[in-house]
């Protein structure tokens, strides 16, 4: 079994995720470029997360999609492995992330995440970072979802980190709801640092929970830490 699960590994890492990568991403980002509309681009990124999901034989539960706005809002999601991205995009059409800004060097990939809406956050750099997120403000205000890791990155362990301020900020300016999400088993499936997904078991069990909205209209930028402080209230008791 560990032979083949080893084997599996091998060929989505070197064969089956570059590829449908590479050929979403052209196509995705070829039909941006005739018609500016991301109509398409969000049904390749659909497709991307739910065929990464079917090939490594993910069993994802979701919980809450009640709580899934269907207008502007902010996803604060626990970041602990590269499959709390394929949850989300699975679970929720057209939504935006943020990624690293080094994601945007990448031939062809990056044509994608700028068809995509995506907004490159250089972690490094806090003043581009803020100015990102500010220059975003409007999208979300006409109904645009984001999501973003309020940690500020993956985690090596399946807890919450201490959270960053530039998210609260975004949701409040933006005036947008925040609504946390809790992901849990992503990190056995697919680990900070490891190279290889899913070589322990068959299928890995992922659960992701929405959790009810929180309004942002009574908070300031200078009372975020309220907000922050709420949210991850709402989240801890998942962790312990």
């Amino acid at each position: 079994m560990k032979v083949l699960l080893f084997l599996r590994a091998l060929i989505f890492t070197f064969f089956f995720f570059p590829l449908a990568t590479l050929v979403l991403s052209a196509v995705g980002a070829f039909s941006y470029q005739l018609t500016g509309n991301r109509k398409i681009i969000d049904r390749c990124a659909n497709w991307w997360a739910r065929s990464v999901i079917f090939f490594l034989g993910i069993r994802l539960i979701t919980k809450g999609r009640e709580n899934i706005p269907t207008s502007g809002c902010l996803f604060l999601f626990n970041h602990t492995s590269f499959f709390d991205i394929f949850v989300m995009v699975q679970n929720v059409y057209g939504i935006r992330f943020g990624a690293k800004a080094e994601f945007f060097s990448i031939p062809v990939f990056r044509l994608a995440l700028k068809a995509g809406g995506v907004l490159p956050i250089a972690r490094k750099n806090r003043e581009k970072a803020i100015k990102v997120l500010r220059d975003s403000e409007e999208r979300a205000r006409q109904g645009e979802r984001f999501a973003l890791s309020p940690e500020g990155g993956r985690n090596h362990e399946e807890k919450l980190l201490p959270f960053k301020a530039g998210p609260f900020i975004f949701a409040i300016q933006a005036g947008v709801p925040v609504v946390p999400v809790v992901i849990k088993g992503a990190h056995s499936a697919w680990s900070k640092g490891s190279f290889f997904p899913c070589i322990k078991a068959c299928h890995e069990e992922i659960i992701v929970e929405y959790l009810p909205s929180v309004s942002t209209t009574s908070y300031t930028v200078e009372t975020r830490g309220d907000l922050s402080r709420r949210v991850r209230e709402s989240m801890l008791p998942y962790f312990n």
